[in-house]
């Protein structure tokens, strides 16, 4: 066979060949067309469903967030207004202490002491008034008083004897709720801390929860728009590749015919 005969034949087979390929790739350009199509439309309306569900997921917990974020804030001022309760009760407790460990004590005391003296005197003067309505024929009735006075103001300062170690236990309950009450008040301070830190970390999830929603939200645009170009672009690619499959169909008749020229020449 000459050269020009088998350089024909081969140009014939391979024409033929991509006349077979361009029709078939004709033929699935347009099927994969259709499913592309509906794949690509399937998982747009999937996707966007997600980015729904997640927009409203976000806005749930941001609102959540909000409602706790004002439950910690109520808390945190409650902190505080008892913080600063105790503070306040503090120079009062003091004040209490004072009057209890001091002011009452030397009170008393002095009082006991008056009272002593006030003994002396008041012996006296029911010695003298028993004397004088002793008297034989005195028009003044005899002085016999159930409770002398010196004996009445014994009595008196010995029921006074009992109130300091009353008051010196009161002293030492008034010094130990300070110190509990100085413990609660560091406590609370912790607490307030803490609160104040969870606020502020409460306010920061806040703002990544919005910026969240901004992105899903942005995220929703981008794929509604997509949702409707997508079909023209498959459809433009469809095309294109249709004009490719038509051009190298063109092309292989034009090397087909070639070859049927170089076998008959």
């Amino acid at each position: 066979m000459k050269p020009k005969r088998l350089l024909g034949a081969i140009f014939v087979i391979a024409a033929v060949a991509g006349i077979f390929f361009s029709i078939y790739g004709l033929v699935e350009v347009w099927r994969v067309k259709a499913v592309l199509a509906q794949s690509v439309s399937e998982n747009l309306a999937l996707l966007d469903q997600t980015l729904i569900n997640t927009e409203d997921g976000l806005t749930l917990i941001g609102q959540m967030t909000q409602t706790i974020s004002t439950d910690v804030s109520s808390l945190h001022t409650t902190t505080v207004a008892l913080t600063q309760a105790i503070q306040a009760t503090n120079p009062m407790l003091d004040s209490l202490s004072t009057l209890a460990g001091k002011t009452l004590p030397d009170s008393i005391n002095a009082t006991q002491t008056s009272l002593a003296s006030a003994q002396g005197s008041a012996l006296l003067i029911d010695n003298i008034l028993g004397a004088l309505t002793s008297i034989p024929f005195s028009p003044v009735a005899a002085y016999k008083p159930a409770v002398p006075l010196h004996t009445a103001l014994a009595q008196i300062s010995t029921s006074l004897d009992g109130i300091p170690p009353s008051l010196i236990t009161i002293k030492a309950s008034l010094i130990t709720g300070k110190a509990n009450l100085g413990q609660v008040e560091s406590e609370l301070t912790i607490i307030s801390a803490s609160i104040k830190d969870t606020s502020d970390n409460l306010d920061s999830a806040q703002k990544i929860i919005d910026q969240y929603k901004k992105i899903t939200s942005q995220a929703k645009t981008n794929v509604e728009a997509a949702q409707l170009s997508a079909p023209g672009w498959i459809t433009g690619l469809a095309w294109a590749a249709t004009f490719l499959m038509g051009w190298l169909l063109i092309s292989q008749l034009g090397l087909g015919l070639q070859g049927i020229d170089l076998l008959t020449r």
